[in-house]
């Protein structure tokens, strides 16, 4: 008369299908990531904008500038980052866009050159965003020569700047003046 009594579950069964499941949870992640760069996204002139984030050192509210005499238009100013004297830069002029006027979302991104750290300023940062490189296309000539080129993402047009080329641009270095 001996009963056989089944038990609520059977570990081994469970530990089995869940092992299945996260396999195919991490084999569908790996099929979805594509090629990414990882960008700092703005807004300049209207456009939306975005370069590479190891050239952003970091993202500050617009501080009273000081004008320089002398200094390319480009140059709007010079303000005090934690005791280093750092220029803003407005390139909207150098990528051939209009001049909206920066409001209170309006910030600047100090970025890194090859010797020298600078603010640019923007009319809002969108944030940090992987862009996906297989919709990037190259700049066609209507496009400033600091444009690397467009990418497509979703339903929005971000056109990548070639930041280490605008930095050495001699309307920022004042090397050539």
């Amino acid at each position: 008369m001996e009963e056989k009594q089944e038990s609520g579950y059977d570990i081994h069964s469970i530990l089995s299908g869940m092992k299945e499941e996260y396999w195919r949870g991490v084999s569908e992640v790996q099929e979805e990531a594509g090629e990414t760069l990882e960008c700092v996204t703005l807004l300049l002139g209207g456009e939306l904008y975005a370069f590479e984030t190891v050239h952003a050192a970091e993202v500050l509210r617009i501080p009273k500038l000081i004008r320089v005499p002398g200094v390319p238009e480009v140059i709007t100013g010079i303000f005090n980052l934690r005791g280093e004297i750092t220029a803003a830069v407005d390139i909207r002029p150098l990528l051939g866009l209009g001049r909206p006027e920066i409001g209170e979302r309006g910030r600047i991104v100090v970025v890194k050159g090859e010797k020298f750290l600078t603010g640019i300023l923007t009319e809002g940062i969108i944030g940090i965003a992987p862009l996906p490189l297989d919709r990037f296309e190259t700049a066609g000539a209507t496009r400033s020569e600091y444009v690397r080129g467009e990418i497509h993402d979703g339903d929005r047009l971000v056109l990548l700047l070639d930041l280490p080329k605008l930095l050495a641009s001699p309307a920022i270095t004042a090397t050539g003046y």
